[in-house]
C-alpha cells in the first residue's frame, strides 16, 4: 500500500470536505484491521501497518485536535475487530489482510485524486 498525503498538513490551501472525513477515517480503520491480522500472525514487533498509520497521522493529523482523535479511535476500532474477526493467524486471516490492504490502497487513491490538484493517478506511476 503506498501511502499518500491527501492534503498536505503544511500547506492546506482549503477546507476538507465530508469525503475527506470519511475517507481518511476509514483509511485509518482499515489500518487497524491489517495491523491486527499482522500481530496474529508474526507477534506483537511486527509494526509494519501501524507504521503507516504514524505516517498518516504525521502528515495529516499532527497536532492535537478532533481529527487526529477520529484517526486513531479509527484504527484502534479496526485493530480490535480484526482482532476479534481472526484471533488466529489462518489462511482467511491473511486472505483478510490483503484484501484490508487492496481497500487501503483504493481509500488512499481516491484520497490524493479528490484532494491534491494535478496529482498522477496511482496506478500510471506504478507502471
Amino acid at each position: 500500500m503506498v501511502l499518500l498525503p491527501a492534503l498536505p498538513a503544511q500547506s492546506q490551501s482549503r477546507v476538507p470536505d465530508q469525503d475527506y472525513f470519511r475517507d481518511v477515517t476509514a483509511l485509518a480503520e482499515v489500518l487497524g484491521k491489517a495491523h491486527a491480522i499482522r500481530v496474529a500472525c508474526n507477534g506483537r514487533n511486527d509494526q509494519y501497518w501501524r507504521s503507516y498509520m504514524l505516517r498518516l497521522l504525521e502528515l495529516e493529523a499532527p497536532y492535537q485536535g478532533g481529527l487526529r482523535r477520529s484517526l486513531v479511535n479509527g484504527f484502534n476500532a479496526g485493530f480490535s475487530w480484526g482482532s476479534d474477526l481472526h484471533p488466529v493467524c489462518d489462511g482467511n486471516a491473511v486472505n483478510a489482510e490483503k484484501a484490508f490492504a487492496a481497500e487501503g490502497r483504493d481509500l488512499s487513491a481516491r484520497l490524493v485524486q479528490a484532494n491534491i490538484p494535478g496529482a498522477i493517478p496511482l496506478e500510471t506511476r506504478e507502471r
